[in-house]
């Protein structure tokens, strides 16, 4: 009978553990689901361009109107062999028309400027920096660096950013698109609607033909130009052409903890320290390929 005692005992024990292990598996199979998140196809917007393929992460969550426009853009196959025809070293790369090569294409209304928005308190932010430089503060909100001062919002102009390139009026935005490249041009924050950031093809980014500073960056000739083949939503495309790309939740434990060891420069590498501030363009959200489960 002790025995069988025993031996229930150590059964107990074993089932009791095997519970607690399948539990630790059940929670870091939860803390990694939503620490990495798939990213909806419907918002990725794909650039085919003769230089490689970008994808642009669209934030309809605080340029709604600007997103808008550029989906109905693209379904109307808008962007279709246009061209990067303004490009400035460490600066922007531009596609779209050019004003006086429009030609027979349709007028298209100017739109109102999405600079910034009220603060949400449900929205998941996470502080990075107070005071910051250019803002009272900044920090990611859903995957992007944006400031904060007085109530109001916005993008922080991080390379990658994309926006609407605009005249000298605020509500003057049409079509073409800007892709801020090789440095942080923070003098443009609350002055562009800035809409989305560039994700993926980073590479093709680089690789856009530049113009001349001389020149402003416009490329006179269209021949000289970086050529936009095509440009599609994700959900547009097949699902052989679509990439399975997921991001870092910038709410998760893991991202803070990153910009933690950021901060703190704990790597023997590091002989000074710094003083723990952070610019909110240094730590960039990773983004990566789905695994097969």
């Amino acid at each position: 009978m002790k025995a069988l005692l025993i031996s229930g005992l150590a059964l107990a024990l074993a089932l009791s553990f095997a519970s607690a292990e399948a539990q630790q598996k059940t929670a870091t199979a939860a803390e990694t689901k939503i620490g990495w998140q798939a990213l909806p196809q419907d918002n990725l917007l794909y650039l085919d361009t003769d230089q490689g393929r970008i994808v642009i992460l669209l934030a309809p969550q605080f340029a709604p109107d600007h997103v808008k426009r550029v989906k109905e853009l693209v379904k109307n196959r808008f962007y279709d062999g246009v061209t990067f025809y303004r490009v400035i070293e460490g600066f922007v790369a531009q596609f779209g028309v050019p004003e006086h090569e429009w030609g027979s294409r349709a007028k298209l209304t100017p739109m109102k400027a999405e600079f910034s928005w009220p603060v949400r308190g449900a929205d998941p932010y996470l502080l990075v920096q107070r005071p910051d430089l250019l803002a009272e503060e900044t920090g990611f909100n859903q995957g992007f660096a944006v400031a904060r001062e007085q109530n109001q919002e916005w993008l922080v102009h991080c390379p990658g950013v994309v926006n609407m390139a605009r005249a000298n009026e605020p509500d003057t935005a049409v079509a073409d698109i800007a892709i801020m490249m090789g440095q942080a041009p923070r003098h443009l924050d609350k002055n562009m609607s800035a809409f989305g950031k560039v994700i993926w093809g980073h590479y093709a980014v680089n690789r856009v033909r530049r113009g001349e500073a001389t020149d402003g960056g416009v490329i006179g000739s269209a021949a000289a130009r970086t050529v936009i083949k095509q440009a599609r939503l994700g959900s547009e495309l097949a699902a052989d052409q679509q990439l399975p790309l997921e991001m870092l939740s910038t709410n998760s434990s893991e991202f803070s903890q990153s910009l933690a060891e950021r901060r703190s420069r704990t790597h023997v590498f590091y002989q000074h320290k710094g003083n723990g501030n952070m610019d909110v363009c240094y730590p960039q959200v990773s983004v990566r390929l789905r695994k097969a489960v």
